[in-house]
C-alpha cells in the first residue's frame, strides 16, 4: 500500500511542474514586457515621428499673425498714427544648399540605427535570460546531488552513532560524519540562496513571477555562417547619419533661396483721411530672397568635428567587426569542446558511481576507513554535479553560437517545437 507521504510528494511534484516557467515563456515575456526593451521601442517611435516631421524637403510653412503699430507724436498729417495688420504668410525653401534633404536622410539613418540597436539589445537580453536559466538549472541539480549526499551522510552517521553507543567505535568517527553532514547542509542553504537570487533576476528580466523552472532545451544547432550583427548595422547607419551632419553644416555656405507670399489686411486710425488717401485695405506681397554667406568662422571647425566623429565611429566599426568574427569562431569551437566535456563527465560519473558502490560495501564491513568512504562519496557527488553542469553549459554554448552568428532570434523561436 502506497503511504500518504509518498502520495503527497507525488502531488507536490506534479503541482510544481504545472507552475514551472518554461524557457520559451521567459524569452517571449522578456521580448514583450522587459522595461528596457519597451523603453527602446518607445524611443524608436519618437525617432520615427522626428523623421516624418522632416519628410518634406521644401519645408513649407503657413503662419498667421497680427501686429499693431503706434507712432509717438502728432504725425497724423504726414503718417498713419496707428496701424493694425492681420496677415497670412506661406513660406517655402526653394533651395538651402541641400540642408533639408540632408536633415531628412540624417533622421532616417538615426531611426534605422536605433531599430538595429533595439534588436541588438533584445538579443543580448535574451542571451542573458538563457544563461541565467541554465546556470540556475545547474544550481538546482547541485542542490539535488547534495541532498542525496546529505541522505547518505545521515544514514552513515546514524549507523556510526549506534556503533558508538555500543562502544564499537570512537567518538572521532561520529564527529567526522557530523561535521561532513553539517558542512553539506550549509552548502545546500548557500545554493538555495543562489537559486532564489537567480530566479529573482529572471523575474526582473521577464516581468514574470518565476518560482520554478521547466526542463526545456534550445533547438539543436545547425552549421551557421557568420553574418554582421545588428550592432554592426547600427554603426553603419550611424556613420551615414554623421556624413549627413557634415552636409547640413556645409549647406550654410551655399546659396539660400526662399519664396514667401504674404497676404495682409490693414486697419488705420489716427490719420488725416483728406491728406492720406488711397491707403490699401489689403495687400499681397510676394518675395523671393537669395542669400549667400561670404564668411563664417565656425563652419570649418564644425565640419572638421563632424569628420572626426565619423572617423571615430569607423574605427569602432572595424574593431567590432573583427571582434564579432573572432567571437563567432570561438563560440563554434566552444560548442565542440563542451560536447567533449559532456562525454568525459559522463564517463567519469560512471566510474565514480562504480567506485562508490564498492567502497560503501567495504566501509560498512569495516574493510576501509571513513576517509576512503567520504572521498568516494565526494567524488561521486562532484562528478554528478559536473555532468549536469556540462549539459547546461552546452545549452549556453548553443545560445552563444546562435547569437554570435548574427542569426535572427525570431528564426530560433520559430524553429522551437
Amino acid at each position: 500500500m502506497i503511504s500518504f507521504n509518498k502520495l503527497l510528494l507525488v502531488g507536490l511534484l506534479g503541482f510544481s511542474s504545472l507552475n514551472a516557467t518554461s524557457l520559451k515563456e521567459l524569452i517571449n515575456n522578456t521580448i514583450n514586457n522587459n522595461e528596457n526593451i519597451k523603453s527602446l521601442k518607445i524611443q524608436n517611435q519618437s525617432l520615427n515621428k522626428t523623421y516624418k516631421s522632416v519628410n518634406n524637403i521644401y519645408n513649407p510653412t503657413l503662419n498667421i499673425g497680427a501686429n499693431y503699430l503706434k507712432l509717438d507724436g502728432d504725425v497724423r498729417n504726414v503718417q498713419v498714427g496707428q496701424t493694425t495688420t492681420a496677415y497670412a504668410q506661406l513660406s517655402i525653401d526653394l533651395y538651402n544648399g541641400g540642408k533639408n534633404e540632408a536633415i531628412k536622410k540624417q533622421k532616417e539613418y538615426e531611426y534605422k540605427s536605433s531599430l538595429n540597436n533595439t534588436t541588438s539589445n533584445t538579443k543580448q537580453t535574451i542571451l542573458q535570460v538563457v544563461t541565467i536559466y541554465f546556470n540556475t538549472k545547474t544550481i538546482i541539480e547541485n542542490i539535488k546531488v547534495l541532498n542525496e549526499k546529505s541522505k547518505a551522510l545521515k544514514a552513515q552517521y546514524d549507523r556510526i552513532k549506534t556503533k558508538y553507543d555500543l562502544n564499537m567505535t570512537t567518538i572521532d568517527e561520529v564527529y567526522k560524519f557530523q561535521s561532513e553532514y553539517e558542512t553539506n547542509q550549509y552548502q545546500i542553504e548557500e545554493l538555495k540562496y543562489q537559486k532564489n537570487q537567480q530566479l529573482q533576476n529572471l523575474s526582473l528580466l521577464s516581468n514574470l513571477d518565476v518560482k520554478s523552472l521547466g526542463n526545456e532545451i534550445l533547438p539543436n544547432t545547425t552549421d551557421l555562417n557568420y553574418a554582421p550583427s545588428e550592432t554592426i548595422k547600427a554603426l553603419k547607419y550611424q556613420i551615414k547619419a554623421q556624413e549627413e551632419s557634415k552636409n547640413i553644416i556645409s549647406s550654410s555656405n551655399k546659396v539660400q533661396i526662399k519664396l514667401q507670399d504674404t497676404y495682409n489686411i490693414y486697419n488705420y486710425d489716427d490719420y488725416n483721411s483728406k491728406l492720406l488717401t488711397d491707403l490699401p485695405d489689403q495687400q499681397n506681397q510676394l518675395m523671393l530672397s537669395i542669400n549667400f554667406k561670404l564668411f563664417d568662422t565656425s563652419s570649418k571647425n564644425k565640419i572638421q568635428s563632424s569628420k572626426l566623429a565619423k572617423q571615430s565611429t569607423m574605427e569602432k566599426l572595424n574593431y567590432l567587426t573583427k571582434q564579432e568574427k573572432m567571437n563567432f569562431e570561438l563560440s563554434k569551437k566552444r560548442l565542440e569542446t563542451t560536447k567533449l566535456k559532456i562525454s568525459s563527465a559522463r564517463s567519469a560519473l560512471k566510474m565514480a558511481i562504480s567506485v562508490y558502490d564498492t567502497v560503501k560495501v567495504k566501509y560498512e564491513n569495516s574493510v576501509v576507513d571513513n576517509i576512503t568512504y567520504l572521498d568516494a562519496l565526494s567524488k561521486k557527488i562532484y562528478n554528478q554535479a559536473l555532468y549536469k553542469q556540462a549539459l547546461n553549459d552546452y545549452e549556453i554554448a548553443k545560445a552563444n553560437y546562435y547569437f554570435n552568428s548574427g542569426v535572427d532570434y525570431k528564426d530560433i523561436l520559430n524553429s522551437w517545437k
